[in-house]
Order: structure tokens, then sequence, then C-alpha cells
């Protein structure tokens, strides 16, 4: 099964007011097709949507065992999209090929972060794009927000504050980025 199809497959069992006009702003803003970094896990074309499908899957696995309180349509939705913001904002890509001054697409770091894009951190663009087409939650925001735990410079405000969507969210995300995608690369 493809990629996309793998998506769509999850994003059908959504029931959110939005939803077709979110799916068009994936389709338009380069989300089926960016990379997911510059270099480590998913820096290659459709990298992030790989990515968060890996994301999904492992949080769809672990949640009935660790969390079975957490609606399947908030694991869905903060899998899929908590990285939705290294697509295009703004009409501008987050990640942009890396060429040597040979001319040549670097082999080592394939992409390079888009100077001509402000520097918003991708996880609140992903709530400001996904917040102008379905409604979030609470909890789906503030996973999203957070689910780079405390590997980011506001990472404490999560200290004593943590959810079972937040810690599953962050959990897939390291887990689908250091252990499922560096094995395939």
């Amino acid at each position: 099964m493809s990629l996309r199809d793998r998506f769509l497959q999850l994003f059908n069992q959504l029931d959110r007011k939005g939803k077709e006009e979110l799916l068009s702003h994936l389709e338009e803003n380069q989300y089926f097709t960016c990379p997911s970094s510059s270099q480590f896990h998913g820096a290659k074309e459709e990298g992030n949507l790989e990515h968060s499908l890996n994301v999904t899957e492992v949080m769809l696995k672990l949640a009935p065992h660790i969390a079975p309180e957490l609606p399947q349509e908030s694991i869905i939705i903060s899998g899929l999209f908590h990285d939705l913001g290294k697509a295009s904002y703004f009409g501008k890509p987050n990640y942009i090929p890396n060429f040597l001054k040979s001319g040549e697409l670097s082999k080592s770091k394939p992409y390079e972060t888009n100077k001509d894009r402000l520097p918003i951190p991708h996880q609140i663009v992903s709530v400001h794009i996904l917040s102008k087409y379905i409604n979030l939650t609470e909890e789906e925001t503030y996973a999203i927000l957070y689910h780079n735990g405390l590997y980011t410079s506001d990472g404490y405000v999560i200290k004593g504050n943590e959810t079972p969507l937040l810690m599953l969210l962050h959990f897939s995300d390291m887990w689908a980025s250091r252990v499922i995608e560096r094995a395939v690369e």
C-alpha cells in the first residue's frame, strides 16, 4: 500500500468539520512530498509523510495498552499532523535542496532550512495551519506544541504537566525517528 493510501485510510476515519478543506491544503502545500529533516530521519521526498504515518501507527499500537482512554481521533490527528509545519507555510517550503558549490546535491545533507522562511517553530506552524481548518481539542493542541519534549528550549513547560496524549506522541515520535526510520536508512 502506498504512503498516500495509508494516509487516506487513517485520514478518512476523522469526523471533523473542515477536513476536506484541510486535505486540499495538504495537497497544495507539499505535505505529501516534503522531507522530514535536512539530513537525519526522513531526509528524502515523502519523508515527512512516511514519518508521520510511522508515528501514528506506533501510537495506535501502544494506546490500547497504556492509554485506552484516549480517543482514536486525537491519536490520528496528533500523529499525522505533529510535523505539518515542515510542509510549505505562506508558500515557502521548510526544507529546500542543499546544492553544493559544485552544483551537485549534497549526499550527507540533502536539504537545508529555507532561509526565506521566518524561523517559526514547526510545531507552532502545525497548530496554526490545523486550526484554520479543523477544531483541535486542548489536549491535541498541547501534544502537538510540545511533542519534542525536553528537546526544545521551551520544553521545561511540560515538566509536571505531562498528559497521556503528549507522552504517547513524544515517545512514538522518538521511536519512529530513532528506531524505525534509522533502521531503514
